[in-house]
């Protein structure tokens, strides 16, 4: 069950759809799926979704849009001209340093707003693609049968709970108000169980090492 089709055909099969019907048509499935996947695709930050910008600085700017199809606040890593800025502050916390003279004492700060990243110091000028910012995805729209979703060749059994999810809507207008819970949760415990083994096999490569050398001051 790897494309829209496919996915189609399932939420069909299930609710024993038959080729023609009043109550559920081709269009009304294709989105209820449509809903189930965007509600899929952006209940966790996965893997598949990240994406990476190269952009260039303007001299006097200090903000800078996103791309649109990127998910708000999901910015995690920056770089200007090969410098590594570190962890986005919280938009308030950056605004209280820029406004006051950066009383941290910090030479390179960033922080996101919605569709937006600031960065200090403002720019003195143009710059050649020397902004590199990583940051993830929003899943796009399925319109053809062979169209897959970002699950398709890795996290199959998600795509079994999209397909739960559309039934839930399904079955949520035909007004069977529990059948459509159940369904609903049993497509988050899916995903939820997805996303869990994602992030184990990201900790694999987490650093081990810390990155400072602390004395043990009380050997």
């Amino acid at each position: 069950m790897n494309t829209f089709g496919e996915l189609i055909q399932a939420v069909k099969d299930d609710l024993s759809i038959p080729l023609s019907t009043s109550i559920f048509s081709d269009d009304l499935i294709k989105r209820a799926i449509n809903r189930a996947y965007i509600k899929a695709g952006n209940l966790y930050r996965w893997s598949t979704l990240e994406d990476a910008l190269t952009t260039s600085t303007i001299a006097g700017q200090d903000y800078y849009d996103f791309p649109s199809n990127w998910q708000p606040d999901s910015a995690w890593k920056l770089k200007v001209d090969g410098v590594d800025y570190g962890d986005p502050l919280v938009f308030k916390d950056f605004l209280y340093e820029v406004e006051n003279g950066v009383p941290s004492g910090a030479d390179y700060l960033w922080s996101t707003q919605w569709k937006r990243f600031f960065i200090y110091p403002t720019p003195t000028k143009n710059g050649i693609n020397n902004i590199e910012i990583w940051g993830f995805k929003t899943v796009g729209k399925l319109v053809n049968d062979n169209d897959k979703t970002i699950f398709s060749d890795n996290l199959k059994e998600c795509n079994e709970a999209i397909v739960l999810e559309a039934e839930a809507i399904l079955t949520k207008k035909e007004e069977k108000e529990q059948i459509g819970q159940f369904r609903s949760l049993e497509a988050k415990q899916i995903l939820s169980i997805a996303y869990s083994k994602q992030l184990t096999n990201q900790n694999k490569y987490l650093r081990t090492v810390s990155f400072w050398s602390v004395p043990d001051f009380f050997k």
